[in-house]
């Protein structure tokens, strides 16, 4: 998987509202980095960091080469570690289509558990979520960032908005941001007042509504 701007940028933002000061992350699924110098100095002016932040990143910035484990520790994560059944950057070699805690008895569980363009591969869907949820702190952050507009056959699924809606509603989990976005980082978001307005249906017959306007905006931008 590609850790781009758009993952960076939600990172920092997951890491600025964790409560605990030493926080530690997971991805689900190995991710090569595709940021690199300007898009950190880009980060650096634009994005709210705190001096810490700021002081590491510009060092980040100056190294020739980087990888995300570099980011996230950048970032003030304390560790950060991920699962992928290739075993790539000492990753955990764990099969996500299996419950985890059971089959390879592990139950470590973290402050940002990170699904970024690895659920739409993982075809027991039941298993990948049991597993996220499992693997979360109590208070802990889900970031999800998985394919939705055009992306024919790149996985098994597509995920809709309304998916992440009705999942938190069942597990009782509090939905901060929902989105669209390109890999780059331009992203439409709603506050939180407004969030149903990507819940609505959106039909060949039926295409009026706000949902299907926004949509639209994606596509031409």
């Amino acid at each position: 998987m590609t850790f781009n701007p758009i993952a960076a940028t939600n990172v920092l933002e997951c890491k600025n509202i964790i409560l605990d000061h030493n926080p530690i992350a997971l991805d689900l699924g190995s991710q090569t980095a595709s940021i690199d110098n300007i898009f950190i100095k880009n980060l650096i002016k634009n994005k709210q960091i705190n001096n810490s932040q700021k002081t590491n990143l510009e060092n980040l910035s100056n190294k020739k080469n980087f990888n995300t484990k570099d980011y996230f520790r950048s970032l003030g994560f304390k560790e950060y570690k991920s699962i992928d059944i290739n075993g790539a950057y000492e990753s955990y070699q764990f099969d996500l289509n299996k419950d985890i805690s059971k089959i390879y008895n592990f139950n470590e569980k973290f402050d940002l558990v990170i699904n970024n363009g690895t659920g739409e591969h993982v075809f027991n869907q039941y298993s990948l979520y049991l597993n996220f949820h499992n693997l979360t702190k109590v208070n802990g952050v889900m970031l999800n960032i998985l394919p939705f507009i055009d992306w024919i056959n790149h996985g098994f699924y597509n995920f809709n908005p309304i998916f992440f809606a009705d999942l938190a509603a069942s597990n009782n989990y509090e939905l901060i941001k929902i989105s669209l976005a390109n890999r780059n980082g331009a992203e439409l978001k709603l506050d939180n007042n407004n969030f149903s307005i990507l819940f609505e249906q959106i039909k060949p017959h039926l295409n009026n509504s706000k949902f299907a306007k926004m949509i639209e905006i994606a596509k031409e931008k």
